[in-house]
């Protein structure tokens, strides 16, 4: 069982900001304390935490993440411009503490609880990469641990972890870190560039410091709103964690908070203003599609509904209250939802995550709700037991106990993940069915009555924990360019003085999947293997329809790539024959520039391997192999220790995957003479599909073999490809 399944390209990673740090009110401003603050935030976590439970009901509820960026922003730059112009300067260290104070006693203990919870509910095949993440998010580099997954192709068929929510966390830390230096740095580039504010400190010179922050902000939201175009045209996962291209919805808040330093927008225009932003965003949480490229310019919906809502003060005749946003969002449930919405926002994804593995079972509605009131519950007795005593009391109120504090809470983070990782790989060693015997792996399949191929008295050797870890340890490294590698990371396998045969292996990370088999033939039998292989990318010089699975980037190094090998192989003298092999996925094809196809589905495909065939190369092509449903292998089978036939499924389920490789096969602009090898017989029965075979696990993730199941299918294989005498063996 695992927990439940994204619902977007980036969903995986893309979760909602921290209920917002700051107090509700506006320093320096006429409009004083602003309830209706907390009423904003109480909208945008309750958008947050049914937007988890409910990605269909409300499928733009990730928006609040954006909202509570623009809250930052507002109340940050506030204080920090009040401050300014009061003393000149700004006391960093004092203005950091005081964040640490605000934020960081509960972020640790929601850490560490989630730690705990971890290690005893989340099975340990999940237990390395929960604990990084853990570590991750105690330094406030979360986001950045999530740009760096997003951009490793062979992290995406990983489960959410129970604390990438802290990525948002971390953004606002580094925000809030960054801020006071930025605005620090523009105040002393003006005293040097422009002499009439040397002397700029002071009440008596607030206009001159408010146009220097309002330039700040400006250029800031200027910059990083274009940077965040193009990361997300680019990389658009990683685009989603990037700091940088967050900023700019910071840098609004603050020009609204600088523009309404004196008063916001009042009366009736007010009311009508904040009535407007409030619709706007409701109408995005509702019908803003989960897999909506972000920060982009659809990011706009909540930063101006929410830019809205702050600049409009509302009216101040009693007679209009009642009409009034403002009223509404300060009734005493809305402020007490706000009160509470750091919490709730810290407690609701491990509870989320967790809750499958606690009850083995997909929450029914009645889960989902004790979860809302669990959240709540925890939020509401943390703010009374850790919250409000670390913040106000006397422990933490020096500077200097305050930053030990957070030093002393990431060290002890960082060893507890560490701790954590060790004792669950502790337990990859088990006894093991011999190799050498005829039940192992899929040689079992072959020998059905014999062999108990899936009820085998030994437990699956490498263990799920070993598995589940070759997705970042392949078997032959440096063997397969990234997605956003430019240039190839080809190397050679097999018999390298004098081969028999040279073979180049094509494909995406599926023919990686591969190599460990085709590795053991090519050594019998004298062959010798190049490898040709790029994580995402299917070898086809037809190109994806709109925002696909990859990034602009990346389907540009793809197209490129497929493009410039396909002439590559097919004048290379000394390649006899070329093996092609990719992942079944539902993807929309169209031409690409200089390659105008009728069927560009099929057509991409029989276009290159028919350049192969007429330059005397033999194509072969390894069927899509199947799949046990959106299920991550190793963790299901570490879940159900005792019933391995627990994490199979019915042959039609698994081989109802796409596939690409089968249908241009079967097309008619297939050139003859290619050469077929369907392993479909080796890994499912007549009526279902295994997860643990020959006491082999056997993917490492949902759809990649794993290394010792590939190798065990090397016989197969060769029988396979002997149907063709250029792969038989020499006499």
């Amino acid at each position: 069982m695992t927990a439940r399944p994204s619902t977007a390209p980036a969903e995986k990673h893309r979760k909602t900001a921290p209920a917002g740090a700051a107090g509700a009110l506006l320093p320096g401003s006429s409009m004083g304390f602003r309830p209706e603050i907390q009423g904003l935030r109480a909208i945008a976590v309750l958008m947050v935490i049914v937007h988890h439970l409910r990605p269909g009901a409300l499928s733009g509820g990730f928006i609040g993440v954006d909202m509570f960026f623009v809250i930052s922003g507002y109340l940050i730059t506030a204080h920090l411009f009040r401050e300014f112009r009061a003393t000149g300067t700004i006391k960093l260290a004092s203005f950091w503490a005081r964040r640490i104070r605000r934020l960081l006693p509960l972020a640790f203990t929601v850490l560490l609880a989630t730690a705990a919870a971890v290690y005893v509910f989340i099975p340990a095949t999940e237990h390395g990469t929960m604990f990084k993440h853990i570590a991750a998010a105690g330094l406030y580099v979360e986001n950045w641990a999530l740009v760096a997954e997003a951009t490793d192709y062979s992290a995406a068929g990983q489960m959410a972890t129970a604390v990438q929510h802290y990525w948002s966390l971390s953004v606002e830390e580094q925000f809030y870190i960054a801020w006071p230096l930025l605005l620090l740095g523009a105040v002393l580039l003006a005293k040097k560039l422009l002499p009439g504010t040397k002397r700029a400190r002071g009440a008596a010179h607030a206009p001159q410091l408010h146009t220097i922050f309002l330039i700040t902000m400006g250029a800031i939201t200027v910059l990083s709103f274009a940077y965040g175009l193009w990361i997300t045209a680019a990389n658009p996962p990683g685009a989603y964690f990037n700091t940088v291209g967050r900023a700019w919805e910071f840098a609004v808040g603050g020009v609204v908070a600088l523009l309404c330093a004196k008063r916001g927008i009042g009366s009736l225009a007010g009311s009508l203003l904040g009535w407007g932003g409030l619709i706007t965003l409701l109408l995005g949480a509702l019908l803003i599609p989960a897999d909506t490229r972000f920060p982009g310019t659809a990011a706009l919906v909540p930063v101006l509904g929410t830019a809205a809502v702050l600049a409009a003060a509302g009216p101040q005749r009693a007679s209009l209250r009642i009409i009034s946003h403002a009223h509404w969002l300060s009734i005493r449930p809305m402020r007490w939802v706000g009160d509470k919405s750091y919490g709730a926002y810290l407690w609701h994804w491990p509870l989320i995550i967790i809750a499958p593995f606690v009850l083995h079972a997909e929450p029914k509605w009645y889960h989902e709700a004790g979860i809302v009131l669990l959240t709540f519950v925890l939020a509401a007795v943390a703010q009374r037991l850790v919250e409000d005593p670390l913040r106000f009391g006397a422990l933490l109120q020096p500077v200097r106990n305050t930053l030990i504090f957070a030093l002393a809470g990431m060290v002890v983070l960082a060893g507890v993940s560490w701790a954590g990782t060790a004792a669950s790989s502790a337990s990859a060693n088990l006894p093991r069915l011999p190799i050498t015997d005829s039940c192992y792996g899929a040689r079992a399949m072959e020998h059905p009555a014999d062999c108990q191929p899936v009820a085998s008295a030994f437990a699956p050797y490498p263990s799920a924990v070993a598995v589940s870890q070759q997705v970042r340890a392949p078997m032959f490294p440096g063997c397969e360019a990234d997605t956003l590698q430019a240039g190839e990371s080809s190397c050679l396998l097999g018999e390298r003085n004098h081969p028999r045969l040279r073979i180049a292996v094509v494909g995406d990370s599926h023919a990686s999947a591969w190599l460990p088999a085709l590795e053991l033939i090519a050594k019998e039998r004298g062959w010798e293997l190049v490898t040709h292989i790029r994580s995402g990318c299917s070898p086809s010089l037809a190109a994806l329809k709109g925002s696909e699975t990859l990034g602009g980037t990346a389907q540009r190094l793809c197209t490129d790539s497929i493009r410039a090998l396909g002439p590559k192989l097919a004048a290379d003298p000394s390649i006899d024959a070329i093996v092609v092999a990719a992942q079944g996925n539902k993807r929309t094809w169209v031409s690409s520039p200089g390659y105008e196809f009728t069927h560009p589905a099929t057509q991409g495909f029989t276009s290159l391997w028919k350049s192969w065939s007429d330059a005397g190369k033999k194509v072969v092509v390894l069927h899509e192999l199947p799949r046990l449903g959106d299920t991550n292998v190793p963790t299901c089978v570490a879940s159900n220790p005792e019933d391995p036939l627990a994490c199979s499924v019915t042959r039609k389920v698994g081989t109802s995957i796409t596939p690409n490789l089968q249908r241009a096969l079967a097309s008619d602009e297939a050139p003859k003479g290619i050469l077929s090898v369907d392993l479909t017989d080796h890994l499912c029965s007549d009526t279902r599909c295994f997860a643990v075979i020959g006491s082999l696990i056997t993917y490492y993730d949902k759809s990649h073999l794993s290394h010792d199941f590939s190798a065990s299918l090397a016989p197969a294989l060769a029988k396979g490809l002997a149907k063709d005498p250029l792969f038989a063996p020499s006499r």
